[in-house]
């Protein structure tokens, strides 16, 4: 799993980019651009990647 954040964080802003339309993008440093419905995947597998690795003990 992420070793950036917990588990609970990460809920956290799947919920919060959850609350936003899927279409908005936002705009990081450098001109990356990258839409919220894209961002949301990834937090949501980071958070089941978790679960594969607790499950695999």
């Amino acid at each position: 799993m992420c070793d950036m954040f917990t588990k609970y964080e990460l809920a956290t802003i799947y919920e919060a980019l959850d609350d936003l339309h899927p279409g908005t993008r936002a705009q990081f440093e450098g001109g990356v651009e990258v839409a919220v419905s894209d961002l949301s995947e990834k937090v949501l597998r980071l958070i089941n990647e978790g679960d594969d690795v607790s499950n695999g003990d």
